[in-house]
C-alpha cells in the first residue's frame, strides 16, 4: 500500500512531507498573505485547502517535537507552578 499511495500524491504533498519547518512556516506566510489580498477567501473567512494542509503539518510536527522532548516533564500531575513554589515542601 505504501507504494501505490505514493503514487496518489500531488507534488504539494510530497513537498510537504519533505519540507523543513521554516519551508513550511514561509510556504504558509506566503498563501495567508495571497489569502489577505484576495478577500479572505471571497468574503467567507474560510482558510484555503493549502493553508490547512501547511498548518495541519506545521502543527503536527511541533506536537512530535514536544512530545519529544527530554526536558519534559512526563509526570500527568506535574504543574508549572509546582517548580516555581516558594515554599518547597
Amino acid at each position: 500500500m505504501g507504494l501505490f499511495s505514493n503514487l496518489l500524491k500531488s507534488e504539494f504533498e510530497k513537498w510537504v512531507e519533505g519540507a523543513s519547518q521554516e519551508e513550511l512556516s514561509k510556504a504558509y506566510e506566503e498563501e495567508r498573505q495571497k489569502w489577505i489580498r484576495e478577500g479572505y477567501n471571497k468574503g467567507t473567512g474560510e482558510r484555503t485547502a493549502k493553508m490547512k494542509r501547511l498548518n495541519f503539518e506545521i502543527n503536527k510536527r511541533v506536537a512530535e517535537e514536544w512530545k519529544n522532548d527530554p526536558r519534559r516533564n512526563k509526570n500527568p500531575n506535574f504543574r508549572w507552578t509546582d517548580a516555581n513554589r516558594w515554599d518547597k515542601d
